[in-house]
């Protein structure tokens, strides 16, 4: 049986019937960008492999829970995102943090301090993550629609802008802006995003 010529969607269900073959080509379609944007949250390789291991254990155990609404890709970031996420909650923000906090920090309300700091490292660390996603979700439009979303959205360009940037009619720019928004707005929702974290 040639396992990578199927779906993500067959292959979940091949998974969900314990097809350890299904699952090593799952692994090899999404280990490398499973892993990229792991090790771009937790910045340790170690604890990286680690956790991208964690997540495909997952996917061996709830593959029947996958319920179709998006794509088996977001479903695995998502398992990652949260693994990671746990893990700097559970064993870098507080250590880090502790070792931070000065003699003076201690002797006065240090865990108030403590509780308002890790807020800080996960709200940063989940706005890398939705960096990274974001990326990833962009690579997945076509190039001239992907441009000119960059150029908008990174760029701080207007339409009429980036209409005499590229040397094309407005109307063009304003066409791609939309076909493009839209696919992204559709990647980005089966990820678990909402459409007012889009906009």
């Amino acid at each position: 049986m040639e396992y990578q010529q199927y779906s993500d969607e067959f292959l979940l269900r091949l998974i969900a019937q314990k097809d350890s073959e299904a699952l090593e080509a799952f692994y090899d379609r999404h280990a490398q960008v499973t892993y990229n944007l792991i090790v771009r949250i937790v910045r340790d390789r170690a604890v990286a492999d680690e956790i991208l291991q964690e997540t495909f254990w997952q996917v061996w155990q709830k593959a029947s829970g996958f319920s179709g609404r998006g794509s088996p890709a977001a479903w695995l970031y998502r398992i990652a995102r949260n693994k990671s996420l746990d893990h700097l909650r559970r064993q870098k923000a507080r250590p880090q943090l502790l070792e931070t906090l000065s003699q003076e920090d201690k002797e006065g309300e240090p865990w108030d301090r403590l509780a308002t700091a890790q807020t800080d490292v996960e709200q940063a660390t989940e706005r890398q993550w939705d960096y990274e996603y974001l990326q990833h979700a962009l690579a997945e439009i076509p190039g001239e629609q992907r441009f000119c979303l960059e150029l908008a959205y990174f760029d701080g360009m207007s339409q009429r802008q980036i209409a005499q940037h590229i040397d094309v009619p407005l109307g063009t720019v304003k066409t791609r802006l939309r076909i493009g928004l839209q696919k992204l707005q559709r990647i980005l929702q089966a990820a678990g995003y909402q459409a007012s974290d889009i906009e």
